[in-house]
């Protein structure tokens, strides 16, 4: 096999099978969880924890969208939409190729966290088993709707506290944070679904939006909206809003997002999110605040109590 080809696979595998732009997301997600765990402001402790907390999280994210790829190859095939998304489906790799890189991005994971981190290898066992319950028959629960978004709660709930537990801390401001992005990917998940109703409709994909239809997908979306900004109320009380520094953060981030996030015609944020756009800047700031809070007291800066 030539130089080109085999970059060509690789790029593939990673674009194509394992959705490296949605694995980088996920991993993010849960690096917000280890930045939140971190207890000392040593460097020389840090480093090695995080870089091998980084590529176990590579490989159990890469697992997640890897296996959910290799089962809807079938129905991907037959999808014009999204068959060019799915390199199995497309048949640019093969299942057997598929299966061996699915096996891969386990048994990494579970081998760092052995050797790296014995004391939460049963932690990342859940997280695989979470990871497949999505995809593989016959729990598959993507395909069972509304479960599938409670599965998106725990999935980022779990994969934030994986990131405080492997930096070797697990405190309040972690549960408050895990539990509220959790419900915002909710939001998302149904998001997902009622834009892409007619589609779904159409080629016959149960989510919750074929099933409970338009109307009652958009209420959901404002109930569980409703629900995000009060689960964001502790976080703002006791940690952006309490602080000078963090509430000009926050404050700072609301407007940066506004005007960098502002709704378009077409794309995201759409005129018709325009709720989601709302809950994504509020709920961003008020993250991003919190992340600077806990770093800042681990450093030792004076933080300015506001009440």
């Amino acid at each position: 096999m030539n130089t080109e080809k085999r970059k060509n696979i690789v790029l593939t595998v990673l674009t194509r099978y394992m959705r490296l732009d949605d694995v980088i997301k996920w991993s993010a997600i849960a690096f917000s969880g280890f930045l939140l765990g971190i207890t000392t402001s040593a460097i020389q402790e840090i480093i090695l924890p995080m870089v091998v907390f980084l590529i176990a999280t590579f490989f159990i994210t890469s697992f997640c969208f890897a296996i959910n790829n290799y089962f809807d190859a079938d129905s991907d095939r037959e999808n014009p939409r999204r068959m060019h998304h799915n390199a199995l489906a497309s048949g640019e790799i093969s299942k057997k190729t598929g299966m061996s890189l699915n096996i891969l991005f386990v048994v990494t994971p579970l081998l760092i966290t052995y050797l790296f981190k014995p004391e939460i290898f049963y932690f990342i066992v859940l997280l695989v088993v979470w990871a497949a319950a999505y995809s593989i028959p016959p729990l598959r629960l993507k395909g069972r709707p509304g479960i599938d978004v409670i599965w998106h709660f725990f999935g980022f709930f779990f994969i934030i506290l994986w990131g405080s537990l492997f930096a070797g801390s697990l405190q309040l401001l972690t549960w408050l944070f895990a539990i509220s992005v959790g419900m915002f990917s909710c939001i998302g998940q149904l998001w997902n679904h009622f834009v892409d109703y007619a589609f779904d409709k159409e080629s016959g994909t149960r989510t919750f939006a074929v099933r409970a239809g338009l109307d009652t997908t958009k209420k959901t979306i404002n109930f569980l909206l409703a629900v995000h900004l009060i689960l964001l109320l502790p976080l703002l009380i006791l940690f952006s809003f309490h602080y000078l520094i963090t509430l000009l953060i926050a404050v700072g981030c609301m407007i940066l997002g506004l005007l960098l996030l502002k709704p378009k015609k077409d794309g995201f944020p759409t005129r018709k999110s325009y709720e989601f756009y709302l809950a994504t800047v509020v709920g961003g700031s008020v993250y991003v605040s919190c992340l600077f809070y806990h770093l800042l007291s681990v450093i030792g800066i004076n933080l300015i109590k506001i009440y």
